[in-house]
């Protein structure tokens, strides 16, 4: 079935010169990012990806989930309806994408949902179009661990994911990929690394521990029990210090009834913050914790708040993931724990906190990583060529 359907996408893109001898007329825009999850806002596509474009002087547009056209930072926001459901943002999605597409009308698109790889194979039916897909995660992998998805079908989701994986690998002009261990997974002749760390310029240079609160530590990001919602928060209540643990970004349904009961204890749930916000957030704790669960989609995955408590100049507590270990132990900018065992994360919190110069030590360290080797400033080239040659500037 795999290999028909394959054929069938090689035939109909090798005919694609049949369908109309006329290049289309180009608009105003060269590239389209598209995206029918993410907010128009996201951290990666819109803060990092388009931002770094319209800086390097490309034409880009965003086509988002939106109540409105507007312009943030320079990058022009092309509003798309909202569709209630899962099963409605899938179907229709794409549709209402691929309207404003025939309006905006860019030479290049950059899709990163994968359900709008169909509709960057058939982009890419008209001559002088292109299209990349923008792979975020491991869809396979990703699905894995969905929890809404029935068990009894959960094989089924997994092959349909490797299908449109394949078929973005086999059809499109080029795949970007977050991590290594994403691109590693790709066949196609322009896999290009673009990795999420963050944008050094948003974390002024830390002033040290007398800003910071010393009964603080933090988290920013989705907040589920997957990424360790509940672990934190009975680590945090164990630990002897007694620290208050800040919470910002979205919450889940369960994540939300966890929250009201805990929160007037020891949580300050800070809601959904600006990214700009998020420096002002890490300068007043201690500590940042990244404890995900070891899904297989998060054992090789390079969370972006990791990054962040390190160019925050904070040290971290992370999951004892074997490749996070190997990217960042050498560095000893933060303590590895058990992300299942809020016991341990107690032990840790509880030694930065009782040693303030070496926990302050270890966050200097890890700012100066950040500085020689994860900044989004040492991405943006790789992002620019790739835009460049795929949309004939």
């Amino acid at each position: 079935m795999l290999r028909n359907t394959l054929d069938l996408i090689r035939r109909a893109t090798g005919t694609r010169r049949a369908i109309t001898s006329r290049r289309p007329t180009s608009g105003p825009y060269q590239v389209a990012h598209v995206t029918v999850v993410h907010r128009p806002t996201d951290n990666r596509i819109m803060r990092k990806e388009c931002a770094a474009l319209t800086e390097g002087g490309v034409k880009v547009i965003l086509l988002a989930v939106a109540d409105r056209d507007s312009t943030v930072d320079g990058v022009h926001i092309r509003a798309l309806p909202r569709r209630s459901g899962r099963i409605g943002r899938m179907l229709l999605g794409p549709v209402d994408a691929w309207r404003q597409l025939r309006i905006v009308r860019p030479s290049l698109i950059h899709v990163h949902d994968p359900e709008l790889i169909p509709l960057a194979v058939v982009w890419r039916l008209w001559p002088g179009r292109r299209a990349v897909y923008d792979a975020h995660e491991d869809f396979a992998k990703q699905v894995v661990g969905k929890r809404y998805i029935p068990r009894p079908i959960l094989p089924i989701a997994v092959q349909l994911a490797r299908l449109l994986e394949v078929i973005a690998d086999r059809s499109l002009d080029a795949i970007v990929v977050a991590t290594p261990s994403i691109g590693s997974k790709y066949c196609h002749a322009r896999v290009v690394l673009v990795q999420n760390f963050p944008w050094l310029r948003d974390f002024p240079e830390p002033s040290g521990s007398t800003t910071a609160t010393p009964d603080e530590v933090a988290y920013v990001g989705a907040l589920t029990l997957d990424r360790g919602l509940d672990v934190m928060i009975s680590g945090v209540k164990e630990s002897r210090h007694g620290p208050r643990l800040v919470l910002a970004g979205p919450a889940d349904v369960p994540a939300t009834k966890l929250l009201q009961a805990e929160a007037p204890d020891h949580v300050t749930y800070a809601g959904l913050l600006p990214p700009t916000e998020v420096p002002a957030i890490l300068a007043r704790s201690r500590v940042g914790l990244v404890l995900l669960r070891p899904l297989p989609n998060n054992l090789e995955s390079q969370p972006t708040k990791l990054f962040e408590y390190m160019a925050a100049g904070r040290p971290f507590i992370a999951s004892d993931f074997p490749y996070w270990r190997r990217m960042l132990e050498s560095f000893d900018c933060g303590l590895f724990i058990d992300p299942r065992n809020p016991t341990e994360l107690a032990a840790a919190i509880d030694t930065l906190l009782d040693d303030p110069s070496r926990a302050g030590l270890m966050g200097a360290r890890g700012r100066a990583a950040i500085e020689e080797h994860f900044t989004f400033e040492h991405q943006t080239a790789a992002l620019l060529k790739l835009t460049r040659d795929l949309s004939h500037v």
